[in-house]
């Protein structure tokens, strides 16, 4: 027996470190690593059952093909060789009648491995002279605000939580997508730390804010707007950064004059003075 110390291989910015127990080769046991400062020892119910999922007797491992009509559940096996024929087959017609572009790869990462994710099908398809594009379903469009705003996309340490006076959950739900972050969120609210959630849906974090904020779906721009005009309004910026360190701030004031709190308040459902104390 020994163990074997991994990190969990899923599209997840918690990266956590396990600890897998191997007996003659077999992976027998998955903990998480107590002496990893983020993860602090536990796993989320997806990684805690990695292993049923490993050795799953069900779990394919070979490829199959459809027999009869699309839904009937009906499959036989086929050899690699088979497979990879009649996926070339395809591609070979899709190729000669509308030309390589008319193939367009759609797919993103599951899992961060060096082979199965941005490697061999990066090159494949740019060989073949498949369609271009950005293969992320969720993530590019956040990526490019970020960049936008912040100059990059990152961040914040979870170990600053802690030291933290206001902490605002905005749209995210970390008691079940973001476990890790919840002790550093705990932790802060132990010291003072003031949370406050903003979601359209009562979510179980919305239950441990001391503040929750309930929009209605859609209108979180009206709120951030109506909160731009109070903090402008009234001069609750760092003015010398603003100088500094950004641009296009005279339109962002002639934007959000636009928005009083009370015209927010009537687009997003909120009461005013909700969004003129969260400002302040």
């Amino acid at each position: 027996m020994k163990i074997v110390h991994a990190v969990c291989p899923h599209d997840c910015p918690d990266s956590c470190s396990m600890l897998v127990t191997v007996v003659n080769g077999r992976a027998e046991k998955i903990r998480g690593n107590p002496d990893h400062p983020i993860t602090q020892g536990f796993l989320c119910a997806k990684v805690n059952n990695y292993l049923q999922w490993t050795y799953n007797p069900n779990r394919v491992l070979y490829p199959r093909r459809r027999i009869g009509p699309k839904g009937s559940g009906n499959w036989e096996r086929i050899t690699w060789d088979e497979a990879i024929a009649t996926i070339a087959e395809q591609f070979r017609e899709i190729v000669a009648a509308h030309g390589p572009e008319a193939i367009l790869p759609y797919s993103y990462s599951g899992t961060l491995g060096l082979l199965n994710f941005a490697s061999m099908d990066r090159r494949f398809f740019y060989r073949l002279g498949a369609t271009l594009l950005h293969r992320t379903i969720c993530s590019t469009a956040g990526s490019v605000a970020y960049e936008f705003t912040l100059g990059r996309a990152g961040g914040t340490d979870p170990e600053a939580f802690s030291r933290a006076k206001l902490i605002i959950v905005w749209g995210s739900n970390p008691v079940t997508s973001h476990v890790h972050l919840m002790p550093f969120l705990n932790e802060a609210q132990k010291q003072g730390a003031h949370l406050v959630v903003i979601d359209p849906r009562r979510t179980r974090t919305a239950r441990r804010a001391d503040r929750f904020l309930q929009p209605r779906p859609g209108t979180d721009a009206a709120l951030a707007l109506g909160m731009m005009h109070v903090i402008i309004e009234e001069n609750l910026y760092d003015a010398e950064y603003v100088q500094q360190h950004t641009i296009g701030f005279d339109a962002l004031c002639e934007r959000v004059r636009d928005f009083p709190p009370l015209r927010a308040a009537a687009i997003t459902g909120l009461d005013a003075n909700e969004i003129v104390d969260l400002a302040r």
